[in-house]
């Protein structure tokens, strides 16, 4: 059988950072609450300074730069780690290609096949489309990669 539509997929470490992203959701509030409770320490720090109370206060604010370092070494460090590893399993370029019922993705290493009903949900960015196959699971489409004929279809199977 011939394929409706193919796609050639190459994924970079930022299609990895921005998935990431998406499944995280609005941290909106996370974020929100971490900065009040840094302002708060540095708050803190300066008033321990104001006082004469030196220590504590440079020991408050070296906490507040460690925290922010520790917090964005670890979140590179842990993206780093899971592109590498998509990438040492052929997952980093794979060609996806669309028939009537189902679609199938083909690399170097794997070949996977995903039958449209069985989607848990199709997500729409303004960069990328994700077909949920599995909980936490997606095949990224590049929309740049995707004609509009294909992005059409994609947006159908929403449906």
């Amino acid at each position: 059988m011939e394929p409706k539509y193919s796609a050639d997929i190459t994924l970079t470490q930022n299609d990895i950072k921005r998935f990431a992203k998406m499944l995280q959701g609005d941290q909106k509030k996370g974020y929100i609450f971490t900065a009040i409770a840094l302002i708060w320490i540095l708050y803190a720090a300066y008033s321990n300074l104001r006082h004469g109370k030196t220590i504590l206060g440079i020991f408050m604010i070296v906490v507040v730069i460690g925290c922010l370092v520790i917090t964005l070494y670890t979140t590179n460090r842990q993206l780093r780690k899971n592109f590498e590893m998509i990438k040492a399993a052929g997952g980093d370029r794979f060609t996806v290609l669309f028939y009537d019922d189902h679609f199938e993705t083909k690399s170097e290493k794997n070949h996977g096949t995903y039958e449209y009903a069985k989607l848990l949900n199709v997500i729409e960015t303004d960069t990328d489309f994700y077909l949920e196959v599995g909980k936490g699971q997606c095949v990224i489409l590049q929309k740049e990669k995707c004609d509009t004929e294909l992005s059409a279809f994609i947006r159908g199977l929403k449906k």
